[in-house]
């Protein structure tokens, strides 16, 4: 009996490893170059009032075309020009997400005007891929605070359907929790205080992989 249980666990264990086990988000320099290289042609078609780039899988590498979800950020001389992700579940090609959020990035963040192609030359691109996405269950706004992790953190809230998400990076500006969420409704158009009014907003974290342009 006590065999037939270990081996039912290590079967399991086996299953869980192979199929289900969540893939540790890696991205080799060479496949960063890669994506970075297409961001950057698609910012340029974007900006010039182009769609969006042809491009092959063949023409990516394998890990680049297994699904994936991602930030792309955009900046100017150390400040935000633009911040975009359509979704923050893996749903398309990697590689395809990157060069549709680069559009959203450039003509579609409320918060700017569009990037203009004098603009292309000084903008810096980076890419922040999601992973470990997690339901946060909490019953007072202490609670919720109690279950974030400032700077590693990114944190959706959910209301009404419409959602409101801060990068971890976004601690260095707001490092006090309550600020923090503050900021993510104020962001959204919402009270500052919605993240804690009855009924409470959903809420998630996740953890990003994040790599950029230099010089």
């Amino acid at each position: 009996m006590i065999s037939r249980i270990i081996f039912g666990l290590l079967f399991v264990a086996v299953i869980w490893y192979i199929f289900i086990r969540p893939e540790p988000v890696d991205v080799p320099p060479e496949d960063q170059v890669q994506l970075l290289a297409l961001a950057r042609e698609q910012l340029i078609a974007s900006a010039a009032g182009g769609d969006l780039i042809p491009l092959e899988p063949d023409d990516t590498t394998v890990r680049t075309q297994r699904p994936g979800a991602a930030f792309v950020s955009l900046t100017i001389d150390g400040q935000l020009r633009g911040c975009m992700i359509d979704q923050f579940e893996p749903h398309e090609p990697l590689f395809v997400n990157v060069l549709h959020n680069m559009q959203l990035a450039v003509g579609a963040d409320a918060r700017f005007p569009s990037v203009t192609p004098e603009e292309v030359d000084d903008v810096r691109i980076k890419i922040s891929i999601v992973h470990k996405i997690k339901e946060v269950e909490f019953e007072s706004p202490d609670q919720l605070l109690q279950k974030l992790t400032p700077f590693e953190d990114g944190v959706i809230l959910g209301v009404d359907g419409e959602l409101a998400a801060y990068l971890p990076s976004v601690w260095k500006l707001f490092s006090d929790p309550e600020v923090f969420l503050e900021q993510l409704c104020v962001k959204n158009g919402w009270p500052a205080d919605r993240w804690r009014t009855l009924p409470y907003p959903a809420a998630r974290t996740f953890q990003v992989y994040e790599f950029e342009e230099t010089g």
